[in-house]
């Protein structure tokens, strides 16, 4: 997985390396790729200029 912001400071959780376009990052198969739209105030340090950053989802059972 892979986090990027797009040029108007969206962020998005893509489960593959994005593609940069003019104004945002592409899915690997387009605009209907698997991504996931994130409160866009995590992650300050990564910006439009940044290169997709490798992320992990990890999972952890309360209780």
């Amino acid at each position: 997985m892979f986090l990027a912001r797009d040029k108007n400071n969206d962020l998005y959780l893509f489960d593959k390396l994005p593609t940069k376009g003019k104004e945002c990052w592409w899915a690997e198969t387009g605009v209907d790729g698997t991504y996931l739209k994130l409160d866009k105030s995590l992650y300050p340090e990564i910006t439009w200029e940044t290169e997709p950053v490798p992320a992990e989802l990890k999972l952890t059972q309360k209780g």
